[in-house]
C-alpha cells in the first residue's frame, strides 16, 4: 500500500513537473514573440521616423512643429536658412526663445490659442528682402490640440515675377503711349483749317507721323518675337552653319552707320572655325542687336571688336566695344525687357528696348548662353557661347 501512494506520488509529482515545465515553455515561447514583435515595432518606429525626418529635410518648404506647451517639436535644417533664429538647438526648447521674428511668433500664437489654421505673408527685409508664405495648420486629437505644424514656402522669386510683369505692362504702356500721342497731335494739326494747303509743313508732319509708326511696328514686331520665342513657338529652321559668313553679313548691313560713327572694326573669326548648329536667321538676329547696340553707344571715334574661338563643347563669340560701360549693379537686369541702364543712355536709342531680352532668348533656345562683362569707362563685352555642330 505504501508502495502504491509513492508510485501515486511520484506520478502526480511527474505530471505537476511537466505541467509547469509545458507553461513555462509556453510562457517562454509568448515572451519571445512579445519581444521580437517589440523589437521590429522599435524598428519600424525607427525607420518611420527616419524616413520623416528624410522627407521633411529633402522638402524646399522649412516646416516646424510645435507642441501644445509652446515647446519645438521639430524644426527642419530649411526652415533654419529661413529665418532669423537664436539657436540652432531648438528642440524642446519655446519657440519664442528660438525665432526672433515678431510676426512668425505671433502667428504661431494665435494658431496655438485659438487651435486654427493661420495663413499669413511674412516679410524679411534686409540687403535682400524676402518674402515667405506661412501657413499654420493645428493638429487635434479627439478635439484637443497636441501640436501645430508650420510650414515656410519661399515666394520671393514669385513676388519677384509679379513686380516684372507689373513694370513690363507699364513699359510697354509707355512705350505705345509715346508715339501713339506724337501721332495723335500731328494728325489733329493736319486736320486744322488750312495746314493741309501747307505743302512744306504738311509734308514735315506726315513724316513725323509715319517715323512714329514704324517706332509702333518694330516695338510690336519684337513683342511678338520675344512671346514666340519665350513660349517656343516660334520654328526654328536648325542646321550647320559657319560663323564668319554670319559675321560679314551682319557687318554689312551695319556698314553706312558704322561709317558715319567713325568707328573702327575688327574682326578675327577663323575661316577653318567649327560649324555652330543653329537657326540662321535667329543667329543674325543676335549679332544686328549686339552690333546695333555697340554702334550706338560707343562715343565716336570708337573700336569694336569681334572674335571668335572654339571653347568645346560650344563656339565663343565676343563682341566687344569702347563705350562708356556699365555699372556692376546694372549687369544681372540688362537683359530684361524695357530695361533702362540709365535715362541718358535710353535717350540715345530709337530702339524697342527690347533688344537684349531678344538676344538672351535666342541664345537659350539654342541650348547656349551669354555673358556680358563690364564696367564704368572700360566698354562692355557681350559674351555668345554657341553649340558646335556634330554630325
Amino acid at each position: 500500500m505504501v508502495l502504491i501512494l509513492i508510485g501515486a506520488s511520484i506520478v502526480v509529482i511527474v505530471l505537476i513537473r511537466r505541467y509547469y515545465a509545458d507553461l513555462l515553455r509556453r510562457k517562454g515561447n509568448a515572451f519571445n514573440q512579445l519581444s521580437d514583435q517589440l523589437k521590429e515595432q522599435r524598428q519600424q518606429s525607427f525607420h518611420d521616423k527616419n524616413e520623416l525626418n528624410a522627407i521633411l529635410s529633402s522638402m524646399v518648404e522649412g516646416v516646424m512643429v510645435i507642441g501644445s506647451d509652446d515647446k519645438i517639436l521639430y524644426l527642419s535644417p530649411n526652415a533654419l536658412g529661413m529665418f532669423t533664429v537664436r539657436s540652432k538647438d531648438a528642440a524642446h526648447k519655446p519657440y519664442w526663445e528660438i525665432i526672433g521674428h515678431h510676426q512668425i511668433n505671433a502667428s504661431i500664437k494665435e494658431a496655438l490659442e485659438h487651435k486654427s489654421a493661420v495663413n499669413k505673408e511674412i516679410t524679411l527685409i534686409g540687403p535682400r528682402d524676402v518674402f515667405f508664405s506661412l501657413q499654420i495648420s493645428p493638429v487635434l486629437q479627439d478635439g484637443n490640440l497636441t501640436s501645430v505644424v508650420a510650414v515656410f514656402h519661399d515666394i520671393t522669386e514669385l513676388k519677384k515675377l509679379i513686380k516684372m510683369r507689373s513694370e513690363f505692362v507699364a513699359n510697354v504702356s509707355h512705350e505705345l503711349k509715346t508715339p501713339l500721342t506724337s501721332i495723335k497731335g500731328f494728325v489733329e494739326t493736319l486736320r486744322d483749317e488750312g495746314n493741309l494747303e501747307d505743302k512744306a509743313n504738311a509734308q514735315r508732319f506726315l513724316s513725323i507721323i509715319h517715323k512714329q509708326t514704324q517706332r509702333l511696328e518694330m516695338l510690336v514686331d519684337d513683342l511678338l518675337t520675344l512671346s514666340a520665342i519665350e513660349s517656343k513657338e516660334a520654328k526654328m529652321d536648325f542646321g550647320s552653319h559657319a560663323v564668319a559668313p554670319i559675321v560679314q553679313s551682319v557687318l554689312s548691313m551695319y556698314k553706312r552707320a558704322i561709317d558715319a560713327a567713325g568707328h573702327q572694326v575688327e574682326v578675327n573669326v577663323p575661316q577653318d572655325l567649327p560649324a555652330i548648329y543653329a537657326d540662321r536667321h535667329r543667329i543674325e538676329q543676335v549679332f544686328i542687336n549686339l552690333l546695333d547696340n555697340a554702334v550706338k553707344f560707343t562715343p565716336s571715334p570708337g573700336r569694336i571688336r569681334i572674335e571668335a574661338k572654339p571653347e568645346l563643347p560650344f563656339v565663343r563669340i565676343d563682341v566687344q566695344d569702347t563705350g562708356a560701360g556699365i555699372a556692376p549693379e546694372h549687369l544681372s537686369r540688362i537683359f530684361e525687357r524695357f530695361y533702362r541702364v540709365d535715362k541718358a543712355r535710353s535717350g540715345m536709342s530709337a530702339g524697342t528696348g527690347l533688344g537684349l531680352a531678344i538676344v538672351k532668348h535666342i541664345v537659350q533656345a539654342h541650348q547656349g548662353k551669354i555673358e556680358v562683362q563690364s564696367a564704368p569707362g572700360q566698354g562692355t563685352t557681350f559674351r555668345i557661347f554657341l553649340p558646335m555642330f556634330s554630325k
